[in-house]
């Protein structure tokens, strides 16, 4: 079991590292078109992360769940997304793209075992972990023709590949029905961008400017969060097992000041030869190693969850302030963002021994979220729908897994001038060890 762990560790750290392929028009602006944070079995739920905390699953938003692990847990997904776009002029685009999601691994710091054992009745428990995810992906590639005064026609070509990532350790503490924790890390990441301009009825020798721009990002971040139960009904003769709950949780985070690391290139030329080299250059703008201001904005998120032993069933509100939002070498206008989300999960009977589909979790939800980016000053909304299982997979020494699946419908900036309908695929892989740190025991 151990074994199956690193391997997957050790696997999914080398592919996720490496940059998906996408084509999507928004990621010019910012840095990128932003990852969700949370994983496959609250994407099934439109993302609840707030107030979700499970024995067997994992919530890096809020750090605080880490303190109701009772495992040993990893997890590690797939995905793949189509967009469709359309343009208020009538053309389209359709895109595939995918890759690993994330890799996480989270673990109770006594083992349940231990603690029956030496029959350990202490209110506080302990939970900590690590994670690797992406945050902001860059991927486009566009073509567009315009005709300007005094110069003609001009063909234009944007280019951009790149992204960032955040390593993150985690810790949480539980006293009683009470937990807090903190996610500390570490953001880094490339982006390239590159424009050309073909200016092809110039009076003058046809000329092509071209201008590029390697961005380099790194600093430290940091999140918190603090959840509570309200217990509503004890299992029978068990004060220690709540059987109905509910959960109110709290995560937030700062303005965070990054290091911004730019490389610029600024040609003009009279076109490219054949080979791909620029016919007589000449060089604009050079630098090389210039530092730059970098901020991203305080996030909090707020929300409530109804948890029995058949039903989750939540909520939740966002609010980012973009408005704070710094990049010195790619600046632009942002708006604060606000978001909301409603998501549930039905269990029929978690313990039937002769009834698999009456052990899977069934999960659908809804969610609205405000973008913070523009598209010729037309702000973007994302308004979408979800749905999905948690399959139950029982390991070697009856230990329980999940194979969990979400779906995901949405349609962003309905009324920009470019559009996006998508449908992404998450599949995702939580695997579970109750035998580590586990303390034998010889009479």
């Amino acid at each position: 079991m151990r074994f199956l762990f690193f391997s997957l560790i050790l696997l999914t750290t080398c592919t996720l590292i490496a940059q998906p392929k996408q084509n999507s028009p928004y990621s010019r602006y910012g840095i990128g078109d932003l990852v969700p944070q949370y994983f496959a079995n609250q994407a099934g739920m439109a993302g609840q992360t707030a107030a979700f905390h499970d024995p067997y699953h994992l919530n890096l938003v809020n750090p605080a769940s880490y303190a109701f692990l009772r495992t040993t847990t990893l997890e590690t997904a797939l995905y793949a997304k189509s967009s469709h776009y359309a343009s208020s002029t009538g053309s389209t685009l359709d895109t595939w793209s995918g890759n690993l999601a994330y890799l996480a691994l989270g673990f109770t710091l006594k083992s349940p075992i231990n603690e029956a054992l030496d029959k350990d009745k202490s209110p506080w428990k302990y939970g900590m972990g690590f994670a690797l995810t992406p945050y902001s992906l860059v991927g486009y590639s566009i073509a567009t023709q315009d005709s300007l005064a005094d110069v003609g026609n001009v063909d234009n070509t944007f280019l951009g590949n790149g992204g960032t990532y955040r390593l993150t350790w985690s810790s949480a503490a539980r006293y009683k029905n009470t937990a807090y924790g903190i996610n500390l890390g570490w953001m880094f990441g490339k982006a390239k961008y590159e424009t050309e301009a073909f200016f092809k009825d110039d009076l003058f020798p046809t000329f092509r400017d071209n201008i590029r721009q390697d961005l380099s990002i790194n600093g430290f971040v940091w999140s918190a969060g603090v959840q509570h139960d309200f217990v509503l009904e004890y299992a029978e003769k068990e004060k220690e097992n709540p059987k109905r709950i509910i959960t109110v949780g709290l995560t937030g985070e700062s303005n965070h000041k990054l290091r911004l690391t730019t490389d610029e290139l600024f040609l003009r030329s009279r076109g490219r030869l054949s080979n791909g080299l620029y016919n007589s250059p000449d060089t604009l703008l050079f630098e090389d190693d210039v530092q730059k201001k970098l901020t991203l904005p305080a996030t909090f998120t707020l929300g409530v969850q109804y948890v029995s032993t058949k039903w989750k069933v939540g909520g939740q509100l966002g609010l980012e302030t973009w408005s704070n939002y710094v990049n010195e070498a790619r600046p632009g206008r942002f708006r604060n963002t606000f978001s909301a989300s409603v998501g549930m999960e039905y269990t029929p009977d978690a313990t039937s021994y002769n009834r698999y589909l009456k052990r899977v979790r069934y999960r659908v939800g809804g969610y609205f979220r405000q973008d913070p980016r523009s598209v010729d000053n037309q702000d973007l909304n994302d308004l979408g729908v979800t749905f999905g299982f948690g399959f139950p997979v029982i390991m070697p020494r009856q230990q329980t897994s999940f194979v969990n699946s979400a779906f995901e419908f949405g349609k962003i900036g309905a009324d920009s001038p470019i559009s996006e309908t998508y449908f992404r695929i998450t599949l995702g892989f939580t695997l579970n060890d109750n035998t580590w740190f586990y303390k034998r025991r010889f009479e």
